[in-house]
């Protein structure tokens, strides 16, 4: 293309196309910063929500009236909710996650040494707190189908994409590091 000629920003062109593929192929290709995340965790949201709603309004049976039961389970409740709330804002404490990603780091300290998807477990130990926090045990099947869907999907997906990026760097790492429950590494 001549220097003369305009180029309209979004309509597509041949030659575009062509210098865009060369930048982007020597790239070192990232994951997408923010995963498969809102495909995950925005519908376990919902889910939880729709679960207590409908809890609330008696449509589903099984609210623990029991006064000492109802109060340990709402205290448990909140230190899941506290624990989640911790774990997601300290895995990016020092502001470089989005950094990592995009240098394709492998970032395996803070948060992430004790869980690798702290953001994902967000939402898992969030969900299960306010499910606790409701009383109701036929809701307890949530968490396990929950945390069923996230393993199946995150081995098929990002923890595929990671594996290939870093090789051992990255199983090794999936040794000693649970995915979505935190605990300390195991040596």
């Amino acid at each position: 293309m001549n220097k003369n000629s305009y180029e309209h920003p979004f309509i597509y062109s041949k030659e575009k196309d062509r210098e865009s593929h060369k930048m982007d192929h020597n790239k070192k290709k990232h994951l997408p910063i923010y995963g498969i995340g809102p495909i995950l965790c925005w519908p376990m949201a919902m889910m939880t929500a729709a679960g207590i709603v409908m809890s609330n309004k008696k449509i589903i049976p099984g609210i623990i009236s029991n006064k000492p039961i109802s109060l340990v389970m709402t205290i448990v409740g909140i230190l899941l909710i506290i624990e989640g709330i911790v774990l997601f804002f300290a895995a990016d404490l020092n502001g470089n996650l989005r950094n990592n990603i995009k240098e394709n780091k492998l970032k395996t300290n803070g948060s992430y040494s004790f869980v690798r998807n702290p953001c994902y477990c967000l939402f898992l130990l969030g969900c299960t707190g306010a499910i606790l926090i409701s009383h109701n045990v036929l809701l307890f099947v949530l968490p396990l189908l929950f945390y069923g869907t996230m393993t199946i999907v995150l081995k098929n997906t990002e923890e595929k994409w990671l594996s290939e990026l870093y090789g051992d760097d990255y199983r090794d790492y999936c040794r000693r590091v649970n995915r979505c429950i935190p605990w300390f590494s195991k040596k």
